[in-house]
């Protein structure tokens, strides 16, 4: 028995992976999917959420010992499976992380990121939806591609929104690269080729974590499983048939 369990990125709610895991069990009916819900679960910082997110996940696995847990982060959602696969390496069989940044090493740089998402946080407070949507899809990472998911102001609270762009700041964040290189989880580092920036940080990665492999997919910026979604699935479900 496998589980897989799939956290969104910022501006997203959970059924942003309804399509690609409706076509997963399609395929694979036995399979176990969790859509966890960010803004439900906020927590303090990275570390506060995945040890509250890991003890739930250890629950059901002591529950169900023969079941494999399997973890889907896609940016925002990979940066906190970055820390929920370092914090309980023994709980995963196996990663898939999209378009996810695996920390900030210099100081300064840090510090101008959390001071760009702290503007972000106040400005998602007050100002008109519409317009923010438009200049955040104007960044450099979205390879000016459409967004192909809703993002309908009615789902979302704007505190939480706020508050998510706080605490789980890149500026917040600890430069993971060493922790991640002492794992033996297979994880997978999947980037679009026109995202450059994430695109040069899954070749770094693979050549510093030696559990990594990057695999870049064509025609695709940041938001992949989105733009390329049945490319996606095809690489998703090999990486769930194959591993053990």
């Amino acid at each position: 028995m496998k589980t897989l369990w799939c956290l969104h990125g910022n501006l997203q709610q959970p059924e942003v992976w309804s399509e690609i895991t409706q076509g997963l069990q399609s395929r694979m009916p036995e399979l176990k999917i969790h859509l966890v819900n960010l803004w439900d679960t906020l927590d303090d910082d990275c570390w506060a959420w995945s040890d509250a997110f890991c003890e739930k996940v250890q629950a059901i696995a002591t529950d169900q010992p023969e079941t494999q847990q399997y973890l889907l982060g896609y940016s925002l959602g990979g940066r906190l499976a970055w820390h929920a696969l370092i914090a309980r390496p023994a709980l995963w069989s196996a990663a898939v992380i999209v378009s996810a940044d695996p920390g900030i090493v210099s100081l300064q740089q840090k510090e101008q990121c959390l001071r760009r998402d702290r503007t972000w946080a106040n400005r998602f407070l007050s100002e008109p939806w519409e317009e923010l949507l438009t200049e955040w899809d104007r960044l450099p990472v979205f390879c000016n591609r459409p967004c192909a998911t809703p993002r309908l102001e009615a789902d979302f609270d704007r505190s939480k929104i706020a508050r998510a762009f706080e605490v789980y700041s890149k500026g917040q964040m600890d430069d993971m690269r060493s922790h991640l290189a002492e794992l033996s989880i297979p994880i997978t580092y999947i980037t679009g080729s026109e995202d450059k920036r994430y695109h040069q940080i899954g070749v770094e990665l693979a050549h510093q974590v030696p559990s990594l492999r990057h695999i870049s997919i064509e025609q695709a910026g940041h938001r992949v499983p989105w733009e390329q979604p049945a490319t996606f699935l095809e690489i998703l479900h090999r990486i769930l048939v194959k591993s053990v």
